[in-house]
């Protein structure tokens, strides 16, 4: 009887931890597509970061971007889509934070997915986000780059990559204004820029 009791208990854990995991992402948008609606929040000490791939594709506005461009900068990388409603409730969060911290050499790049460029242009026409996002139709292999860090179908989710090109701190779900700047301006102050 006791052994069975502990291996109940064990699943039992176990199955809640899962649930606790995945609890991240709810069926929230028009088409069906999970969105992230329950924040995960992780801050990555410096010696535990691992390098983000190098990035590349094809722009909103047609021009290619290369990851390897903003070499030395710290880089914040937002997935979104014109369909996610928290898309829609973080957008002037990450305009504001954008604005805020590029006198740090701060920059941000927008990763779109599962959308079409008219959508997402007219999204961005809307929020007033001047930064460049990522188009879907080469989203996939920037969305690659992050590795198991970034799990599939998180969306939104905002990457911090910090001035040697790893993975300094995630948020997976909608990001607000105090945690998104915290963590900009932090990893930001690593690299001895002055606030």
């Amino acid at each position: 009887m006791t052994k069975t009791l502990a291996a109940w208990a064990a699943t039992t854990t176990g199955l809640i931890l899962a649930a606790v995991l995945l609890s991240g992402c709810a069926n929230g948008s028009a088409g069906g597509s999970p969105t992230a609606t329950d924040g995960v929040v992780e801050q990555i000490p410096a010696e535990d970061r691992r390098d983000v791939e190098q990035i590349t594709g094809t722009l909103l506005d047609g021009d290619e971007f290369d990851s390897g461009d903003l070499a030395g900068a710290v880089v914040v990388y937002n997935v979104w889509g014109s369909w996610c409603a928290p898309c829609r409730t973080e957008a002037a969060t990450l305009k504001r934070v954008s604005e805020e911290t590029a006198e740090l050499g701060v920059r941000f790049v927008g990763i779109n997915v599962r959308d079409n460029d008219a959508a997402a242009r007219a999204f961005e026409d809307t929020y007033g986000i001047s930064y460049p996002s990522i188009n879907t139709a080469t989203s996939s292999d920037a969305l690659l780059a992050f590795g198991p860090s970034l799990p599939p179908s998180a969306v939104p989710s905002t990457m911090i990559v910090d001035t040697e090109g790893r993975l300094a701190a995630r948020i997976i779900g909608p990001a607000d204004y105090t945690t998104l700047t915290t963590l900009v301006t932090e990893t930001a102050a690593e690299s001895g820029v002055d606030q």
